[in-house]
């Protein structure tokens, strides 16, 4: 049965917490298709942003400490505390599905970043003039992007970071580990990020400050794309399963959604060139109100697997449930008693998986150790230290459920085309004759098969058959290709026509709209002739609208029939 969870981390506060959720700071809770605990973690306390999970693990940065707690998922109990130079403000977790870099932002400036399979550490300059409020990763874990209260957003290479080739000051001007961009649009601190979820080039990522502006930007060339003013500033960000919108949430317990694509383009709005000058202002009533003012206020938020639930954590402990459609709270799915600081919708289960593929996980977590190696003089650039070993467990697929996979499949999985793939292909260009080259063929082998033992003709004719039947298919399947290419040539000229025949109207238009122009700028010009005719003859003793009468006579019909019934 599907089924859909999240895990909530609280902050501790003077409230008396309740029996059953006495000293539990993190709870996994299921809200689909029932609402019901299914396990908790104690002695946690974290601020926003501190929370991070993998597929194996819970990893928490503790508030006003310089630890990091780390929980075992498959053992439902703390696993390690881990000890930090600094102060971690904000967490992440790098390495695709399996989660083994865990990227820390520090009350300096700098980033962490520390991978749990092998226990190596490796730092980062600090480029951040304050704290690292909030850091996200990229989909494809090529890329780090770190907020901060000094309102810039840099762009960090994970491979960059995480390399073994030392690169010298004489070939990099740059010192190691430094941000590869910064995006500095922003006048106040940040509060938020959030990426998109494509692996593409044209990937997005949303940043809120508290400037009360929420700017879509393109993180791989720190391009600018939108920027929408807020009546308020945001306190946390996410986006929807296919990044067509954003949800933000407010102080006041309020959250608002913001559609990318509500604009009059023909084209992408976010890659519209006269669209990205100009920001959009977010209406104030488009709000969704929370049931009461003691929610408090919005500390995350999240969108469910299928996009039509949207989960906020509060500053009251409640973590409340909108639909999306109806825009508009639904439910009340938790009270935690303890201001709820972090929110993660945890990946479907009960959806089927034929994947074929052997899975890895860290049963064990490796503690951090700082790598010195490539600070030594000795060690060659791209060289391995000889201490570093990477420890995994490797799980193979699951067969008792599992079915065959297609030809399909396989081909969509596969690094390059199969073999068995290639062969059959190869098979076929063999096997393939010229029409009527085939009858002398099964002549040939008929007349050979006379002179050795007897052949069926009855096999011989369902042969020839059989034959008759690929020819008939072969000739269908051509008539079809050949349909099918002629309707996509006519296609792709009717759309050129329309094309053409739109560009003609846009041209039609506007020179229309410039003789409007100029048909109003003369008219204007007339009346100011004639009303300085009026004063100059009223200041000469005349009657002022005898002379613009005079004036209209020798403007003529000419004119007005012009200016005039044009506009018509």
């Amino acid at each position: 049965m599907l089924s859909e969870s999240f895990i909530a981390a609280t902050l501790s506060s003077a409230k008396t917490p309740t029996a059953t959720l006495r000293d539990v700071g993190i709870c996994v809770q299921e809200f689909q298709p029932s609402s019901q605990l299914r396990s908790t973690f104690k002695k946690s306390s974290t601020t926003p942003n501190s929370l991070a999970v993998s597929p194996s693990h819970i990893y928490c940065a503790q508030a006003e400490k310089a630890v990091v707690h780390v929980y075992s998922r498959e053992k439902g109990s703390q696993e390690a505390l881990i000890p930090f130079p600094e102060r971690i403000r904000s967490i992440a977790v790098a390495g695709g599905k399996y989660g083994d870099v865990l990227v820390l932002g520090t009350e300096g400036g700098r980033l962490l970043l520390w991978e749990t399979c092998t226990g190596r550490q490796v730092a980062t300059t600090a480029s951040h003039l304050q704290p690292v409020t909030s850091l996200v990763v990229d989909p494809t874990s090529n890329f780090i992007l770190s907020g901060s209260a000094d309102a810039s957003v840099h762009v960090w290479s994970i491979p960059g970071i995480l390399s073994f080739s030392n690169p010298t000051q004489a070939t990099n001007r740059q010192p190691p580990n430094s941000p590869i961009r910064t995006f500095s649009n922003h006048r106040a601190a940040i509060t938020s990020l959030a990426v998109g979820h494509s692996n593409g080039r044209n990937n997005i990522v949303v940043s809120t400050a508290k400037d009360n502006t929420a700017i879509v930007w393109d993180y791989h060339t720190a391009r600018a794309l939108r920027t929408y003013l807020l009546p308020f500033s945001a306190t946390c960000i996410a986006l929807d399963p296919v990044d067509r919108a954003g949800y933000v949430g407010y102080e006041d317990g309020s959250v608002q959604s913001i559609d990318f694509y509500r604009s009059n383009s023909t084209q992408n709005s976010l890659h519209d060139s006269s669209l990205q000058s100009t920001p959009a202002q977010v209406s104030t009533e488009d709000r969704w109100l929370p049931p009461s003012a003691e929610s408090g206020a919005v500390r995350a938020i999240s969108p469910s697997y299928d996009g039509a639930t949207l989960l906020s954590a509060h500053d009251s402990g409640k973590v409340l449930s909108w639909n999306i459609a109806r825009r508009k709270f639904t439910a009340s799915v938790a009270d935690y008693t303890h201001p709820v600081t972090n929110l993660t919708v945890l990946p479907a289960t009960g959806l089927p998986n034929s994947s074929q593929e052997l899975n890895r996980t860290s049963h064990t977590i490796v503690k951090p150790r700082h790598d010195g190696a490539l600070s030594d003089p000795a060690h060659a650039p791209g060289a391995v230290p000889a201490a570093y070993t990477f420890q995994t467990h490797v799980i193979a697929p699951s067969r008792s459920r599992s079915r065959q996979p297609t030809q399909f499949s396989q081909a969509l999985t596969h690094a390059s085309f199969p073999t068995s793939m290639i062969e059959e292909g190869l098979a076929e260009l063999a096997a393939f004759r010229q029409p009527g080259t085939e009858t002398p063929r099964i002549a040939s082998e008929t007349s050979v098969a006379s002179n050795g033992p007897v052949v069926d003709d009855g096999r011989v004719a369902e042969l020839e058959a059989e034959l008759e039947t690929l020819k008939k298919k072969d000739v269908a399947h051509t008539k079809l290709r050949d349909s099918t290419t002629d309707e996509v040539v006519q296609l792709r000229s009717d759309l050129t026509h329309l094309q053409d025949y739109i560009n003609e109207l846009h041209e039609k238009q506007e020179a229309a709209q410039r003789e409007k122009v100029q048909r109003q700028a003369r008219k204007e010009e007339r009346e100011t002739k004639r009303r300085e005719a009026w004063f100059a003859a009223e200041k000469k003793g005349r009657n002022g609208d005898k002379q613009m009468k005079k004036m209209e006579i020798d403007d003529g019909v000419l004119t007005s029939d012009s200016d005039d019934h044009s506009d018509d």
